[in-house]
């Protein structure tokens, strides 16, 4: 990293070795202010993807969705799954006895009950979810996983919560990190509830 002092530029904070941030140039015409606040520290990212000016919010939670992802498919891949695959059965071991409606999948997902009915389909073809009509309710059907569904189910968050962990933040980092993400993910939903 340049962190050499040119005309309009300011000396940057040495960012800690293996982090991902540049110091971006002020413009030329832009209002003169505090160093602190005319030094822009960007992803190296910003310029990669070809995005003018600086990265806002949205530019990065998109590249983390990307990012997160292609990790996510990557990770769940080798088990003949696709993620919205995992996320159903996931979301079904965690449901109350083990046992979902399909209407509550869709819910929970965000899915169409066209795209969860594929999904279902699917999975009951592969031995690993069964459906049966609802004891409490016999007009409705609830989704279960099957012995061999609940051990995959098992074997693919066990290897997400590896991942996760596997990722370089320190421990405090983390604390806030979850605490601003879900102060973010409030401000959204909030939006498009």
């Amino acid at each position: 990293m340049n962190t050499a002092r040119r005309p309009g530029n300011t000396v940057a904070d040495v960012p800690a070795p293996g982090t991902a941030r540049r110091t971006r140039p002020r413009p030329a015409d832009a209002p003169s202010t505090a160093d602190a606040a005319a030094t822009r520290l960007e992803p190296r990212w910003v310029d990669e993807v070809n995005l003018n000016g600086h990265a806002g919010l949205l530019a990065r939670l998109v590249r983390l969705n990307m990012l997160v992802s292609s990790a996510l498919d990557a990770l769940v891949e080798p088990y003949g799954l696709t993620m919205a695959d995992y996320l159903v059965l996931g979301t079904i071991r965690r449901s109350p006895g083990g046992r979902s409606a399909p209407t509550r999948l869709c819910r929970v997902l965000g899915r169409t009950t066209g795209g969860m009915t594929l999904t279902l389909d699917r999975l009951t073809a592969a031995g690993l979810t069964r459906r049966a009509p609802d004891p409490t309710d016999r007009r409705r059907v609830i989704v279960e996983l099957t012995p061999a569904g609940e051990a995959l189910a098992q074997r693919v968050n066990d290897r997400l919560h590896r991942w996760e962990a596997d990722l370089t933040l320190p421990g405090l980092a983390r604390d806030d990190l979850y605490a601003t993400l879900d102060t973010i993910i409030d401000a959204v939903n909030h939006r498009v509830g």
